[in-house]
């Protein structure tokens, strides 16, 4: 009985000893394995954490390319800059102006701030009108009028007179009606006689045949005037003193030739 009972002891204690082992190594592999969840865990958070960081930290790469490069601003502003052109002044006293087509004289007076008198004077123009494309006017800008005085007017109708003597406005050529009267005529004839050396007979000739002395005829094709100057040409549609000058300036280019005697 009593080795009976020591051998259900030793079976019992065997037993129990096999429980406590049992117990102990499930304890064991369940610490073991809430440690490697919770470390594993703790790493994965460590991680997202340092991820993160690394995010907020982290330049982005348009903040990086914005510091590198130019400001576009600066560019712009470079590139919309641009030199003002040089303004042109008129520094000299003296000027030289070829008329163009279209200029009037009081344009031309007024550009330069002068005085039509003034450009009149220095170039001998007898009428504001008097001018011609391609003409060149030379004047100074600081010259002084000189006032015409009576006696100086009584000397250019004694010029005149002295001009005219011995030209005849009766060469037995026609003056149509509504033509220049006889002094405008004798006046149109001494100046083209003396100014061309033309004798005043062969201009009345041609004036009565193109015009008939009406200072204002224009035929079915433009032609303009006394001596039926073309569109463009100086003097063209212009008063009396122009037109001669238009006359003198096609005989000095070119003599009679643009008269067919």
């Amino acid at each position: 009985m009593r080795k009976n009972k020591q051998n259900d002891f030793k079976t019992a204690h065997k037993i129990f000893f096999t429980l406590l082992s049992l117990i102990g190594m499930i304890g064991l592999i369940f610490g073991i394995s809430v440690f490697l969840i919770l470390g594993n865990e703790s790493s994965t958070q460590a991680d997202m954490t340092n991820s993160e960081t690394e995010k907020t930290t982290q330049p982005k790469i348009s903040d990086v390319t914005s510091k590198v490069s130019p400001k576009p601003a600066a560019a712009k502003v470079s590139h919309a800059v641009k030199a003002e052109p040089a303004k042109s002044s008129e520094t000299s006293d003296q000027v030289s102006y070829t008329v163009q087509a279209g200029d009037a004289l009081s344009a031309i007076a007024d550009q330069f701030q002068v005085s039509m008198a003034s450009i009149m004077q220095q170039n001998n123009l007898t009428s504001s009108e008097a001018i011609y494309v391609g003409q060149v006017l030379a004047f100074s800008k600081s010259y002084v009028v000189k006032e015409e005085t009576e006696t100086s007017l009584e000397a250019d109708k004694a010029i005149d007179n002295q001009n005219a003597q011995g030209i005849s406005i009766n060469n037995g050529n026609k003056v149509a009606a509504g033509g220049l009267s006889d002094d405008e005529r004798l006046y149109v004839l001494t100046q083209l006689q003396t100014r061309t050396g033309v004798d005043a007979s062969q201009w009345d000739y041609i004036i009565s045949r193109e015009s008939g002395w009406i200072a204002n005829i224009k035929n079915s094709i433009g032609y303009y005037g006394l001596f039926q100057l073309a569109p463009g040409y100086t003097g063209y549609d212009g008063d009396l003193q122009a037109q001669i000058e238009g006359a003198v300036y096609l005989f000095n280019h070119g003599g009679m030739t643009h008269w067919t005697l």
